[in-house]
């Protein structure tokens, strides 16, 4: 099998620890080219040739597929290029800066015939995708009511540039609130209005976005939804110690998944679902659910709680080599995209919203 080059554009901490560690563990892959604004961090990620130009990257024909993990202003021009040079492209989250953007980028990427992807990583949570497959078998039966909640401390990496309208778009809710509309929209259907609050809590001039949201939620499905988004909740952690839940109710039974638990879930399913006096039971998923299948890394080398990301950057050189679709695609960048567009507007408008 042919080689898969790849430039990596954008060598932050995102790029470094994410993109560059999980294309190093892949057969038959060169991390080829490295992009950066500083000659120093172009050369951490362990590139053979880096750059400061991203327009190098484009320009190169030996040059199969680019990785855009920079902030969140610059995606779209970027994948645009990359698209129009023939190129795959995985792009971190949010996908843009707005749905109109979005919407352009994933045209864009659906005439292209090539692969395109949206850096969704926890959707590679191996809890997540067996809740999935339980959810999808009818173990919970039909859905009714999601919760779900995505709370961290205030960490210097959420400052910057992801606190400003003009680079980031919004605040919490583009930067992780992102991850947990994508995950609920992959498990229980897409949303279809909904209404929101949110709060700028911490005073910083250099910052003009929120710190909080909350909003209920409307499912086509019929299912309804509780979300809370913060990076501001003392106690709740940063990094690989925040805290992600989602909780899920049907007819049949319950389930419930934590990001700091990756291999298990909390479950009421069967006769506990049935009987009102069983509370669940936290259980181990299979560990031959623990990683893609065919994904090339030793499950147990790292922290559970992160080395699962890796798999991200398998299933997109995976689809580049068998030329096949990558999920998630950057139609769910667009899809997830219209939910933070609304959310924004209801939390203004102080009114129910319908998704467009």
């Amino acid at each position: 099998m042919s080689v898969v080059r790849v430039a990596l554009i954008g060598c932050g901490s995102v790029g470094r620890r994410i993109h560059a560690a999980g294309l190093h563990l892949c057969p038959n892959v060169e991390l080829a080219l490295a992009c950066s604004r500083t000659d120093e961090s172009a050369k951490s990620v362990g590139a053979t040739e880096t750059t400061r130009d991203y327009r190098d990257a484009i320009a190169r024909d030996d040059i199969d597929a680019v990785v855009i993990a920079t902030p969140n202003n610059l995606h779209r021009e970027i994948a645009l290029a990359a698209l129009a040079s023939g190129k795959h492209v995985l792009c971190e989250k949010p996908l843009a800066l707005n749905s109109d953007e979005a919407r352009e980028m994933h045209d864009a990427a659906a005439a292209s015939g090539k692969v395109h992807m949206t850096a969704f990583t926890y959707e590679f949570i191996p809890a997540v995708r067996y809740l999935k497959t339980l959810i999808d078998r009818g173990d919970l039966g039909e859905l009714r009511s999601v919760r779900a909640a995505y709370l961290m401390a205030l960490s210097g990496h959420t400052l910057g540039w992801r606190s400003t309208k003009e680079q980031a778009g919004s605040g919490v809710l583009g930067d992780i609130g992102s991850h947990l509309i994508h995950l609920c929209h992959w498990l229980a259907g897409d949303i279809s209005r909904l209404t929101a609050s949110d709060r700028k809590f911490r005073d910083d001039p250099t910052s003009d976005v929120e710190d909080w949201i909350a909003f209920l939620a409307e499912f086509e499905s019929g299912a309804v939804g509780t979300f809370e988004l913060s990076r501001v909740c003392p106690g709740r952690g940063a990094d690989i110690t925040e805290e992600m839940t989602i909780e899920i109710y049907g007819t049949d039974g319950g389930a419930m998944m934590s990001m700091n638990d990756p291999r298990a879930l909390w479950l009421a399913t069967g006769e506990a679902g049935r009987n009102p006096a069983r509370r669940w039971e936290r259980v181990e998923i299979p560990e031959d659910d623990w990683k893609l299948p065919g994904s090339p890394r030793q499950v147990n080398d790292g922290d559970p709680r992160w080395s699962y990301r890796y798999d991200q950057a398998y299933q997109f050189v995976r689809a580049i080599q068998e030329q096949e679709p990558a999920e998630p695609t950057f139609h769910a960048g667009y899809r997830t995209q219209q939910v933070l567009d609304t959310a924004l507007k209801s939390a203004t408008t102080r009114q129910w919203e319908t998704v467009r």
